[in-house]
């Protein structure tokens, strides 16, 4: 790998450039990172820290904590997600934030209807299953998970604890924070999930602000940033009919243009895999997912390899 020449306290000293790996949110379509990590490990492309938003921080975190990406597709592909949905809203609750609008005085429609559909404890207890007890400062490589307390408008970064500290504007950071607290919060979609409560704030997914979470791997120390952006590409969308598709839409036009600013201006390599067309209606379209990962990163392989040169083998 490639070695940069630093002066530390007058001396001259040489260090390996270190590679940062940034994974977006995207739902389901989430699995195509790890098409990306085959394709990158393949090559032998280290991964000295990652950051993940959303979808992006349940892959950064497995693969943070040791899984591997065919560990991963099994996972995926076994996956019963009926069982970790567990919806909150029936007509009694709309019924009682019904009447509670009313008869607060703010006359606001929005207030009739509660925080989110899914509470969002299932999937948690699911994370658990995955990570135990283990907080950001025990995975075997630094991690950056991203979210957001929608009371301040702060980002908040769940990080390993690492000594450079160069500051994000509007934001916040957390070491000690177990992962499936800190992963529930990130994939916390507004109007889908309930917000994750956490020390007083109320959290909810990184990508209302930070959907390719590219930025804090530089802070983190990253001289080479790789990005996976799974968000929206601009393509049309025809068929929104109803209010919770046109607030997600409206999130993912938004978060477009905040992607792509901070991608020209923290990222080396941007991976764009086209996911939008496949369906996830059964275990077939996990494997199709992929595969597209995959073959988005093979096309970008050279110009990767070409930031980062393979490690000189020591001579024998």
């Amino acid at each position: 790998m490639e070695e940069k020449i630093i002066r530390v306290s007058g001396r001259v000293m040489s260090r390996k450039s270190k590679v940062g790996l940034a994974l977006s949110g995207g739902g389901l379509r989430g699995v195509a990172h790890i098409g990306v990590l085959k394709v990158l490990l393949e090559n032998h492309i280290p991964i000295d820290m990652v950051a993940g938003t959303s979808a992006g921080a349940i892959i950064a975190t497995m693969y943070a904590c040791g899984y591997t990406p065919l560990n991963m597709q099994t996972i995926a592909e076994n996956l019963d997600l009926s069982k970790l949905v567990d919806l909150k809203v029936t007509v009694g609750d709309l019924f009682k934030h019904g009447t509670k609008w009313l008869l607060s005085g703010k006359f606001r429609f929005w207030s009739v209807l509660p925080t989110g559909l899914v509470k969002g404890d299932k999937i948690e207890q699911y994370f658990e299953t995955l990570w135990q007890r283990q907080t950001v400062r025990d995975t075997k490589i630094p991690l950056a998970i991203t979210a957001v307390d929608i009371n301040s408008g702060d980002t908040v970064f769940f990080t390993t604890p690492l000594e450079r500290r160069r500051g994000i504007l509007n934001a916040r950071y957390y070491n000690n924070s177990l992962l499936s607290d800190a992963v529930r919060a990130s994939i916390s979609i507004p109007g889908i999930f309930f917000p994750k409560k956490y020390r007083g704030m109320m959290l909810v997914d990184g990508a209302v602000k930070n959907n390719v979470p590219t930025d804090i791997l530089r802070y983190m120390g990253a001289d080479i940033v790789i990005a996976v952006d799974l968000g929206y590409a601009g393509q049309p969308n025809n068929d929104i009919k109803s209010v919770g598709e046109i607030l997600l839409q409206c999130i993912d036009i938004m978060g477009r243009e905040v992607t792509l600013l901070k991608g020209e201006q923290y990222a080396d390599v941007i991976i764009r895999p086209i996911t939008g067309d496949i369906s996830f209606k059964d275990a077939k379209q996990v494997k199709l997912c992929v595969n597209r990962g995959s073959e988005t990163a093979w096309k970008k392989i050279d110009e990767i390899k070409r930031l980062v040169p393979r490690q000189k083998l020591p001579r024998i």
